[in-house]
């Protein structure tokens, strides 16, 4: 009977136990790193100023324009003159083991960036960046980072 052609490994069970401990002992940091960083890139797109309003101005109301012009601006002048506070009002707060928050409490971010289900003013859509979007758009990076990020790990563990 003819030779059948094989492939026998062999392994050193304790090298490859004390790899995977090392790389075990890293996950969660690469994890939370790559989630910090998508964080902040979520922060750094949401802080970039919307382009200047296109007239005739789309009120998301009759009763959102008048109560613009009853209230003066909503109290911040007529014409509304930039502050930068909305942009530099954009957070990243660590949530311990669990995470990050990206955040923007000011009372006008939601109109403006839009909330978590996606719903933006008429007024600031297509000029401000969109709040639900870039989270979506950031986090479809995440398991890439955090597989290369293991990857380098693994290379550095190597004998």
């Amino acid at each position: 009977m003819a030779d059948t052609p094989y492939l026998q490994v062999k392994v050193n069970a304790v090298l490859v136990r004390h790899g995977l401990q090392m790389i075990g002992d890293d996950i969660p940091k690469v994890s939370r790193l790559a989630i910090y960083r998508r964080a902040q890139a979520i922060q750094q797109r949401m802080k970039v100023p919307g382009a200047r309003p296109s007239y005739p101005i789309q009120w998301d109301s009759e009763k959102q324009r008048k109560a613009f012009f009853a209230t003066k601006g909503f109290g911040k002048g007529i014409p509304y003159r930039r502050t930068g506070e909305y942009q530099a009002a954009w957070k990243v707060t660590s949530l311990g083991e669990i995470g990050y928050r990206v955040a923007n409490d000011k009372k006008q971010a939601g109109p403006i960036a839009g909330d978590i289900f996606g719903t933006q003013s008429r007024i600031h859509r297509g000029r401000w960046t969109h709040f639900r979007k870039t989270i979506d758009e950031e986090l479809k990076m995440l398991p890439e980072e955090i597989r290369k990020e293991l990857t380098t790990s693994i290379k550095r563990h190597l004998p």
